[in-house]
């Protein structure tokens, strides 16, 4: 009976403390060792927490992302089809083929300048894997040319509000004239812009979410199987599986640093959370998991503020 009562005790105290206490006090300043991070309230847009947010960074993956988001614009309006059959074009390459949570293989997809990919095929390439070059074809196939699609994904930044920090240019990741493509000539985009980018891309296709979380996807032209980078989507169960988390895309390099934009939901409460140019691929998990719980910590339910603080001290 009195081990019931110090229990309730304990718990009462708990509770007075997590009411009493300023939520800005109680979740702390995380720790993120990062060029630039931001978090914020996908339902509002109100930035939760930020460092070097208006910092212009390599922006490959976004790039990506909005590659993604003309592409779904295209199949919306019947411009194109998930059916069609896309010419690669272009040189020879490889694309690399995830082997596991966020690493990669050494074994490679051969396209050719001859090979034609179902449109869903390269597009789910894009989202799992981020193949630079399933992003290139698909680019080519919907615009004409690299060029004139990335004059697209450039509107589409001035549209959704974008600063003029951000800029997209055409994508040559993996292939041979990358090095001639990277920053200063390479496309850009700041913490704070990739995070309202990620808030408009869901609102205008919640379907983004459920094709960025999948964890594997078939290529069955080829007859593989690619693994999804981010090592933070519960299905994973690793040490970085973070609940709630269901998309959008993990990416980097040795040379530009590691990155995460991502989304998690629990209860009513949606965040996003932008991590650019860590050091590895590891710490972009482990500072985009600070950020969440700091952001349910602050102002989610009270079982979420409880259990974020309880992770954070």
């Amino acid at each position: 009976m009195s081990g019931g009562i110090w229990k309730k005790g304990i718990l009462v105290v708990l509770v007075a403390a997590l009411l009493l206490i300023p939520q800005q006090l109680l979740a702390g300043r995380p720790k993120v060792e990062a060029a630039a991070a931001v978090l914020i309230d996908a339902r509002t847009g109100k930035v939760l927490w930020q460092v070097e947010g208006d910092r212009a960074l390599p922006a490959a993956g976004m790039s990506q992302l909005m590659t993604q988001w003309l592409i779904l614009d295209a199949v919306r309006s019947g411009r194109v089809d998930w059916e069609d059959s896309v010419r690669v074009g272009g040189k020879k390459q490889a694309v690399q083929v995830s082997s596991g949570h966020g690493s990669r293989s050494d074994a490679g997809l051969m396209l050719r300048a001859d090979d034609k990919i179902p449109l869903n095929e390269l597009f789910m390439g894009l989202a799992v894997s981020s193949s630079g070059e399933a992003g290139q074809a698909l680019a080519r196939y919907t615009a004409g040319s690299e060029a004139s699609f990335a004059w697209m994904m450039n509107e589409k930044a001035h549209r959704i509000g974008l600063s003029a920090s951000t800029l997209f240019k055409p994508d040559r990741a993996g292939t041979a004239d990358a090095d001639a493509q990277e920053l200063p000539g390479g496309s850009r985009i700041t913490a704070k812009d990739a995070a309202v980018m990620c808030r408009e891309l869901i609102q205008s296709h919640p379907e983004m979410l459920r094709m960025s979380s999948v964890t594997q996807t078939e290529i069955r032209s080829r007859g593989i199987y690619l693994t999804n980078r981010n090592a933070m989507l519960p299905d994973f169960a690793g040490p970085h599986a973070y609940r709630g988390m269901d998309g959008l895309k993990a990416y980097g390099s040795d040379k530009d640093g590691y990155s995460l934009a991502g989304t998690a939901q629990r209860g009513d409460q949606r965040l996003i959370v932008v991590i650019m140019g860590a050091e590895s691929r590891e710490k972009s998990f482990q500072a985009a998991g600070r950020l969440l719980d700091y952001g349910y910590a602050r102002s989610g339910s009270f079982a979420e503020r409880a259990a974020s603080w309880l992770k954070l001290v």
